[in-house]
């Protein structure tokens, strides 16, 4: 019979090679840490608590921190940088666990104040792979003693920093009406973006749970997909001049465990002090440790004007439907909520959001573009914590506006309201880029992947992002994932059509370009390229042709790049000047857009660098975030 120590001794090694080996990886779970060892999440939760007391979560949580102790020791580089290499996704939470688990700050570690003694146990980053079988006489004794000391440690709650992380399924519709669905909808996306202001909490958005509307899974599926530990569950029964709601907070791992089962109700007028009840009930059950600023946030609440507020949330549902009838119903909605309550921030918001989403479609963009900022500006004027506000006002600055400190500032504080704003997360990426900051670029990439997991646009932007840093394999490998999500999503294809024109593989890439969208200028731009790369000019000289027979599907920032790839350069910057004068996106992105190495190579180029206010390449903006 095997010495069952041994046994425990060979199962730990494999734990720590593996949480070594992705330690950078932010992705990097408990479901895979399972998958990688051969067990079930459940299992491998409680073969890890039997052995040494700890769940895999905290184990991952300690190496990293073992490993960011040492690089602070050494002052290899800032907190921020070594809170992300060591695999932290915030941080400031990672500044929060540091001291929860070594009594003081990476800071202080950086300034050279020693960790005491009783500070956390190295055990699990000094353990080295068994390079031969005797070694393990002298390895066991020492493992025993370990063991026993992480017991008392999970015993004591010295390793009591555990990342929550939390997904709300869709609400159920009790009513007895569809007709109160949009309100149902509402509900579960308030109190998403209410737990998304918590910084030491990672929330699921509110896209990637809408698939679970129907969905019959079991919880723990849902939680492994998700990658959380807690859901919330709850229905709405009843909605007319009172609302009665019914939350359960379960807790997924190991074993489902409820947390809260409690019912809601007060009158409509009073729906945001049910909302922050819920909030409150959650944080105190998940042991939610929360900022002074996120308790005097908690603790402010507002009555509403029921026929505003109903107004404000069916504008908003017929908003996210996406098309033009909707949007003119939605439209309608809001301005009668601001006619309903003048001073609701929420009605604003919510125009803000359709104007600068929508207007590019359904308004002349110049009319669409001065109505979004009106109402964003008016949104914040009044409450400056409403995130649709802030999404609106980031991305008119960043792709209408041109506006680079406005947009800056308005992601930053953005992200400092709401640290799981994937929207924010998303586009604060490609602000990154226009500043050469390829780091922080895949940094809030990843973050939009993180908080929106199913959403195939998120994933294939971060595989592009990964391609800009020359991460080939990255990119290939989000690229598929965004295509097993949606077949055929554009950037998707795009992204494995770059790869395959770096390693000169260009008939495949002319495959991977044929099937975007025809009769596009941005995606016939990008075929004209592969067209050129693999010696076919006359195809892309073809496509240049049928472009200029067709005014109404032209671009002139597009039509000036496939003119400088076709040898037209002069006719390139006239029509690139053109664009820039009318700030027509995306011709800022000229500094990212692979199909521009012809008008990067021309001294004109830094002149339109200067036009478009960014800086030459070898120029990276600073940022805290």
């Amino acid at each position: 019979m095997k010495d069952l120590s041994s046994i425990d001794d060979q199962f730990l090694r494999k734990i720590h090679q593996n949480i070594e080996a992705n330690l950078a990886d932010e992705d990097f779970s408990v479901n895979e840490l399972a998958q990688n060892v051969g067990l079930s999440r459940s299992m491998l939760h409680r073969k890890l608590t039997k052995t040494c007391g700890k769940s895999a979560s905290e184990l991952i949580k300690e190496i990293r921190l073992a490993h960011a102790k040492t690089m602070l020791e050494n002052n290899v580089a800032t907190v921020s940088e070594i809170a992300y290499q060591v695999g932290f996704r915030n941080p400031s939470y990672f500044n929060k666990v540091f001291k929860s688990s070594y009594k003081v700050s990476p800071g202080d570690i950086k300034k050279g104040i020693k960790v005491s003694s009783t500070g956390q146990s190295k055990f699990f980053s000094r353990i080295k792979p068994e390079k031969h079988n005797r070694y393990g006489i002298f390895i066991l004794p020492v493992l025993i003693l370990c063991i026993i000391f992480f017991a008392g440690a999970y015993i004591s709650g010295l390793f009591n920093s555990k990342e929550s992380s939390i997904a709300v399924l869709p609400l159920h519709n009790l009513t007895g009406s569809v007709d109160n669905n949009y309100f149902v909808d509402g509900m579960h996306d308030a109190l998403i973006g209410k737990l998304g202001q918590f910084s030491s909490l990672r929330v699921i958005s509110r896209t990637s749970t809408l698939r679970y509307r129907d969905d019959q899974k079991l919880l723990s599926d849902i939680a492994n997909e998700l990658d959380v530990n807690c859901i919330v569950e709850g229905s709405v029964i009843n909605v007319d001049d009172s609302i009665r709601i019914l939350i359960q907070l379960i807790d997924v791992f190991p074993e489902e465990r409820h947390l809260l089962a409690k019912e809601y109700k007060d009158e409509i007028k009073n729906v945001f002090a049910i909302q922050t009840s819920v909030i409150k009930d959650i944080a105190d059950e998940i042991e939610l440790e929360l900022s002074d600023k996120e308790k005097i946030k908690l603790s402010k609440t507002r009555k509403v004007n029921p026929e505003a507020y109903k107004a404000y949330l069916q504008g908003m549902h017929y908003l996210n439907q996406g098309t033009h009838k909707a949007f003119e119903k939605g439209i309608q909605y809001l301005h009668g909520a601001i006619k309903n309550d003048p001073g609701d921030p929420l009605a604003y918001a919510g125009l803000a959001i359709g104007y600068g989403f929508r207007g590019h479609g359904e308004l002349n963009s110049k009319d669409a573009f001065r109505l979004a900022l009106s109402s964003a500006n008016k949104a914040l004027k009044l409450d400056p914590t409403i995130d649709e506000a802030y999404n609106a006002l980031a991305l008119l600055y960043l792709y209408k506006a041109w506006n680079w400190p406005k947009a800056k500032e308005t992601f930053e504080n953005a992200i400092r309201n709401n640290p799981n704003n994937s929207v924010i997360h998303a586009h604060f990426a490609w602000y990154h880029v226009l500043f050469g900051d390829k780091k922080k670029a895949i940094h809030h990439g990843r973050q939009a992947t993180i908080f929106e997991p199913f959403s195939p646009a998120y994933a294939s932007w971060l595989g592009l992002l990964y391609y800009h840093d020359k991460q080939y394999d990255k990119a290939e490998k989000w690229a598929n994932k965004a295509l097993k999500l949606k077949e055929n999503v554009p950037y998707g294809l795009a992204t494995l059509g770059w790869v395959c024109i770096q390693r000169k593989e260009y008939q495949k890439a002319i495959d991977y370009f044929e099937k975007l969208p025809a009769n596009n200028c941005h995606w016939n731009t990008i075929l004209g390229y592969a067209y050129v790369k693999a010696g076919q000019k006359d195809k892309a000289v073809a496509l240049w042709n049928k472009l200029n027979k067709n005014p109404n599907e032209q671009n002139p920032y597009h039509m000036g790049i496939m003119a400088s790839y076709l040898g037209f350069i002069d006719k390139a910057f006239e029509l690139i000047d053109e664009a820039c004068a009318n700030k027509i996106y995306p011709t800022s992105y000229i500094v990212f857009n692979p199909c521009g190495e012809y008008i990067r190579r021309d001294s004109r180029y830094n002149d339109l660098l200067r036009k478009l206010n960014l800086p030459n390449n070898k120029t990276v903006l600073s940022s805290k975030n």
